[in-house]
């Protein structure tokens, strides 16, 4: 019988104060392979539209939660990230929907990779190597692939359990999270979930405690590159 998989968290859609930093908070209280305080990734929105209609412009044609993060407008948050040890990653200056027909241009969407480099640079996050990009809602178009790389980022997948849909209680994600156990393969699992929504900060001790109760160990954020 092969070991539990280990697990990598990542969280996307923030800074938002009040949530982000309840969960730093969680985190510390796990450790990763190392023994250290348990480092994960967050991708966060460079400036997400404060307003309704504005956000329409960039946001997905379903999408429910249009109170997102801003590294523009907290940028002590950012701070607070890197200080834990966090790594942050790019997920787009205004959280765009790559099936807008605008964003079918390469250009357009290395303005909104460029345009969140420049926010986080600002906002006190220093150019790393290797440098993370994940695309909101995991769209992965040839204009979003080419602007990537041509940005020098590289590109992070993942596996949500589906914390951004509002009626999925805790033993839903745990019952996700089984079936991405049980696949095949020792590479870690990447979960994704959003520092953004009330329900998920508030549960995420409780994820965290039935994932390692099941023996998975937690490993620090490093995903593979290639």
């Amino acid at each position: 019988m092969s070991a539990p998989r280990p697990v990598m968290l990542s969280f996307d859609d923030g800074p938002l104060p009040g949530l982000t930093d309840r969960v730093l908070d969680t985190l510390a209280a796990y450790r990763g392979e190392d023994g250290q305080p348990l480092r994960a990734g967050f991708f966060m929105v460079g400036d997400a539209p404060p307003n309704f209609w504005p956000a329409r412009r960039y946001y997905a044609p379903y999408e429910l939660w249009i109170h997102k993060g801003s590294m523009r407008r907290f940028p002590a948050l950012v701070q607070q990230v890197i200080e834990r040890g966090h790594e942050i990653g790019n997920h787009s200056l205004h959280h765009l929907w790559g099936r807008w027909p605008r964003f079918r241009s390469v250009a357009a969407v290395r303005a909104e990779i460029d345009g969140w480099t420049a926010v986080a640079t600002a906002a006190g996050w220093s150019p790393t190597a290797p440098r993370w990009f994940r695309a909101p809602y995991l769209i992965d178009t040839p204009a979003m692939r080419a602007a990537v790389a041509q940005a020098g980022y590289h590109w992070v997948g993942g596996d949500t359990l589906g914390d951004a849909a509002p009626r999925r209680r805790l033993a839903d994600w745990i019952q996700t999270f089984e079936r991405l156990a049980a696949q095949p393969g020792g590479d870690p699992i990447m979960l994704i979930l959003h520092d953004i929504l009330p329900g998920t900060v508030d549960r995420l001790g409780d994820l965290l405690d039935a994932i390692a109760v099941r023996g998975h160990p937690f490993w620090h954020f490093a995903p593979r590159i290639g």
